[in-house]
């Protein structure tokens, strides 16, 4: 199927558009991408030569596509995170200790969520304190144990939860577009 020599000659072509820093781990995830089709369709491609165009549009619709695998593992921006016990426990409205729950991280940025929150009714903020913080017994809630322990149904929950989620994400995207 995919010779050594075929693979050079594809890598070849992809130098041609793609910068040399990139063009390693450009060409590998494609590769990887060719692998998981059909093997039935790849021959084909190979037998009739239209490996060529195929593989070009392939690199190119992932180099510059800000939705491909390989956009998200070499090129995006991630948050630092990182653990803060003291700034949970104030969360929790607990005193310092020096017990660690290795589940809690803290994204800096947590006075800028806090801030959207307070756009919200109460209920929608508390039901998303519980469900995320979860303040009662130190526990991490499900939809349905929070459901359980507060007797508010589970579907509501889920639709308030997500209707939270929507206003954190649009409001940190129209936040982001203003800068």
């Amino acid at each position: 199927m995919l010779s050594n020599k075929l693979c050079t000659e594809l890598k070849n072509i992809a130098a041609n558009f793609i910068p040399a820093a990139d063009l390693d781990d450009l060409v590998q995830e494609v590769f990887l991408s060719l692998l998981t089709i059909d093997k039935v369709k790849l021959e084909n491609l190979v037998k009739t030569k239209e490996i060529y165009p195929y593989f070009n549009r392939m690199c190119k619709l992932n180099y510059y596509s800000k939705t491909s695998r390989y956009y998200y593992t070499y090129l995006k921006e991630y948050e630092f995170v990182s653990y803060n016990s003291d700034l949970t426990n104030k969360a929790l409205g607990k005193e310092a200790d020096k017990q660690h729950d290795d589940n809690l991280y803290i994204i800096y940025g947590v006075d800028l969520i806090n801030d959207l929150l307070n756009e919200l009714y109460w209920y929608d903020r508390e039901l998303f304190k519980l469900y995320v913080l979860g303040l009662v017994d130190d526990k991490k809630y499900t939809y349905t144990t929070l459901a359980k322990k507060t007797g508010i149904s589970r579907n509501s929950i889920y639709s308030t939860i997500k209707g939270v989620k929507k206003h954190i994400a649009k409001r940190i995207n129209e936040i982001r577009n203003d800068l």
